[in-house]
């Protein structure tokens, strides 16, 4: 057989492994008769597939004839690569299924602040089962203001973020967790309790300063707009709580955190079926697809969020 100027550049392609293929399951079972059970191809086609093979690598690789199937001393060598070649494939295989069983990489989310003694924050329970299925992912955690979580999340430097939230933006998909009730506090030693019991319709709020940070639609929603002097600005919760326990602010603080704290029966609540509002805490992403990582980690969340337990009132305490 004239086989012609060596082709084969070192470069094997799809119709080469298929080439290959065939060249090793006659080689295992000794001949092209016999391999014709498992290629399910008649010989005629084997025989092309072997002389096609021998064409484009430019060598010999067996003998065939009336004294049956040999390989030739290339044929043996080219054999022997190709056993090495498909134990490699077949390894490459089975560690990219093991990637995919166990994935590795980095989550990034950003979460705001004092969320830890919500009852109903169900992320902790959700990174546990996370870790459970995919034990090398790497997390990688801050906390920060809800605004500055969303511009992190648009820009993508946070893979997820759960934040308060009080608007929708056209970059970010939301998926509502749970909703959080807070109340307004003065402590136990500001004139409006201690004189007033608390009772803000003999007094008027407006004598007293407020903590925290600009909430102007919320307090429209509770007929309060103008009424409440804002004197000390932050957008941290423990500060809040701070300066509402030193007798000198009135604040807005979440229900879950004032029971959290060793001092609680400092922090009274003023007229709570009317000052009082809920804000959703929803995860975000930013809007379009996501990364399998990053969907798996919201279902774990949505799913545990879906399992929390009931919410806390007021009068429970």
């Amino acid at each position: 057989m004239e086989l012609g100027n060596r082709r084969f550049t070192g470069k094997v392609g799809d119709n080469d492994l298929r080439l290959l293929r065939t060249f090793c399951t006659v080689v295992r079972h000794g001949g092209f008769a016999a391999a014709e059970s498992e290629l399910q191809i008649g010989l005629p086609s084997i025989s092309r597939y072997i002389k096609d093979l021998e064409i484009r690598l430019g060598l010999r690789l067996c003998e065939r004839g009336r004294r049956g199937f040999a390989l030739t001393a290339e044929g043996k060598e080219v054999h022997a690569a190709c056993i090495s070649l498909f134990n490699d494939l077949d390894n490459f295989e089975t560690r990219v299924r093991d990637i995919l069983a166990n994935p590795a990489g980095s989550l990034r989310i950003g979460v705001v602040d004092s969320l830890t003694t919500d009852p109903q924050f169900q992320l902790p329970q959700a990174i546990r089962a996370y870790k459970t299925a995919y034990p090398n992912i790497h997390f990688d955690m801050s906390t920060s203001t809800s605004n500055s979580i969303e511009q992190d999340v648009i820009d993508g430097t946070l893979d997820i973020g759960i934040v308060f939230n009080r608007r929708h933006l056209e970059q970010l998909s939301y998926s509502l967790l749970h909703e959080e009730v807070s109340y307004l506090y003065c402590s136990v030693d500001h004139p409006l309790w201690s004189e007033h019991g608390g009772c803000p319709h003999d007094v008027n709020l407006g004598n007293y300063e407020f903590a925290g940070y600009p909430m102007i639609h919320v307090m429209e929603g509770m007929g309060i707009d103008g009424l409440l002097l804002r004197t000390a600005t932050t957008n941290n919760m423990e500060i809040i709580a701070m300066l509402v326990s030193s007798g000198a602010y009135l604040g807005f603080l979440p229900l879950h955190y004032v029971k959290s704290l060793k001092d609680e029966d400092r922090f009274q609540a003023i007229a709570p079926e009317k000052f009082h509002f809920e804000s959703r805490i929803s995860a975000i992403t930013r809007s379009g697809p996501v990364s399998p990582l990053v969907s798996s980690f919201l279902a774990q969340l949505k799913a545990k969020s879906q399992a929390r337990p009931p919410r806390k009132q007021l009068a429970d305490g």
